[in-house]
């Protein structure tokens, strides 16, 4: 099954997607038992599908080829799927989880420096997704972003997409200069895009030309629906047979226009209707379409407010941000942990003297050196072989075992406060592990709370702990279970135990 998938793989770069694709759909999904055979089988099949511009209603196939390629670290074929599934979801109007699966995509270029193919095609799409959300700044660093990758990978074709994205967000904010000079530059290359596939940029530049050549602008806007019909040269041939004075054209083109699924375009057009209508003295119709309009910016406000486009890239950022200094400081705690465990049993005993985990250690540390000392003996007496021998090593094993359990407690029970949990379910057993373990972390600290205040419990120390690591009331309280009044009389006690030095 691999081998027929990696030969439909090859047979799509070389003869095309229709052919592979027919292929793909001769195999039946339920009949593949193989895990990897089924990933690849989906991502080959979708990856056909879009590029045929086939319409797909779902993008749940597609969590079988990320999930199988998250987990083998597949990355260059995890963003291609990451893309395909923002592709998809953005396709039905799924702005918000197409944006969270594209940010997931841009997080893992950074695994792939050689790659400017994926960079574009990730970024591009990222551009044209804030596009849509009309949050320009965001557009126009993507669109950029996706200029660079072009020019790396030296694709003209994928630049003059780029030129045009970075065209339409100048001229939607109004940026004459700007918007003029990358459309000059899209003209320029109009000659590295097929003529298939030309039908958006002549619908730009058609729409570009209205006010400045009229003729010219309708035959660009003509031929971008030759090649394939669309709600923008419909929007712009209405705009030229309405100041040509053909008002039924024009009307007859705002109804074809009015067919997108694009509320903004939708709203720009209903105005148009209705100035028209005014004009004309169609009180009635014009009363009509003014409700419209304000029911489509209604549903433009809401739709805004729940995809939140911009806050939720914010919000994943942020949370990337947040998990990477938090392996940062798991890094530092474990390199504090093994410099630590080639330390000499004096300093071991030293460090946790004076608490009941302290005493465990230094006990266990006493009977290793003892039974050290006796195998040290047996060996000397030339009794390497014996029974005593094997059990000496045995206890051994079973000490340095409980050694290494204290601490693991300890810090299983800090991260699970630092993941959100609580001690509502803890021992004192666990309170005390949890302080030996951020003694590995911050010595300093718990030798302060151990010497500087008079006979203060483990769960008061590590309430002072949670306070040193910047954690509010609000959070105090859900860590410790306790009440704000509870959290009052532990700052009390704890001021009462500090001892007062002239």
């Amino acid at each position: 099954m691999i081998q027929q998938l990696v030969e439909i793989d090859s047979i799509a770069n070389k003869e095309g997607d229709t052919k592979a694709l027919e292929l793909i759909n001769k195999i039946e999904p339920e009949m593949i038992d193989n895990e990897e055979c089924l990933a690849y089988y989906w991502f080959l099949k979708i990856r056909s599908e879009i590029r045929l511009q086939k319409r797909i209603k779902s993008a749940d196939p597609l969590e079988i080829p990320i999930n199988y390629y998250k987990h083998y670290h597949n990355y260059s074929k995890l963003v291609c799927a990451y893309g395909y599934k923002a592709q998809i979801l953005t396709n039905i109007g799924d702005l918000k989880n197409a944006s969270t699966s594209l940010k997931e995509a841009e997080l893992l270029i950074k695994h792939l420096p050689n790659n400017p193919e994926l960079a574009n095609y990730i970024y591009y799409n990222l551009g044209n997704i804030n596009y849509k959300a009309k949050e320009y700044d965001l557009a126009l660093k993507y669109c950029k972003l996706s200029l660079k990758a072009s020019y790396q990978m030296n694709s003209k074709h994928n630049m003059a997409y780029a030129l045009m994205g970075i065209y339409n967000i100048y001229a939607d904010i109004d940026n004459k200069d700007s918007s003029n000079y990358y459309l000059q530059r899209c003209i320029y290359q109009l000659n590295d895009i097929p003529e298939s596939n030309r039908s958006p940029f002549y619908a730009n530049i058609g729409n570009a030309f209205i006010d400045k050549d009229i003729k010219l602008a309708e035959d660009y806007l003509n031929k971008s629906v030759e090649i394939k019909p669309n709600e923008f040269a419909y929007r712009g041939l209405a705009r030229i047979y309405y100041k040509k004075g053909e008002r039924d054209k024009a009307v007859e083109m705002w109804h074809k226009a009015l067919q997108t699924d694009n509320l903004y375009l939708k709203t720009e057009i209903l105005q148009a209707f209705y100035n028209s209508q005014r004009e004309e003295g169609a009180y009635k119709e014009a009363s009509e379409t003014a409700m419209q309009i304000a029911e489509l910016k209604d549903s433009i406000a809401q739709k805004e407010k729940d995809e939140d486009i911009r806050g939720l890239q914010e919000q994943f950022e942020q949370e990337q941000k947040r998990k990477s200094e938090k392996h940062l400081f798991y890094v530092v705690v474990s390199a504090i942990c093994i410099l630590l465990s080639i330390a000499t049993a004096i300093s071991v005993y030293l460090l946790y003297r004076n608490t009941k985990g302290k005493k465990k250690l230094a006990e266990t540390i006493r009977h290793l050196e003892g039974y050290r000392h006796q195998l040290k003996v047996l060996e000397q007496e030339g009794k390497p072989d014996s029974k005593e021998v094997e059990r000496l090593h045995q206890k051994i094993a079973e000490l340095q075992a409980r050694q290494g359990a204290l601490l693991q407690n300890g810090k299983e029970r800090y991260e699970e406060i630092e993941q959100g949990g609580t001690t509502l379910r803890w021992s004192r057993s666990d309170f005390d592990d949890c302080i030996e373990y951020y003694r590995t972390v911050d010595a300093p600290f718990v030798t302060h709370m151990e010497q500087d205040y008079r006979h203060l419990s483990s769960k008061y120390i590590f309430f002072a702990l949670m306070e040193h690591l910047g954690k509010t009331d609000e959070e105090l309280q859900h860590i410790m279970a306790i009440s704000q009044n509870t959290i009052r009389s532990y700052r009390s006690r704890i001021n009462k135990a500090q001892i007062i030095t002239s």
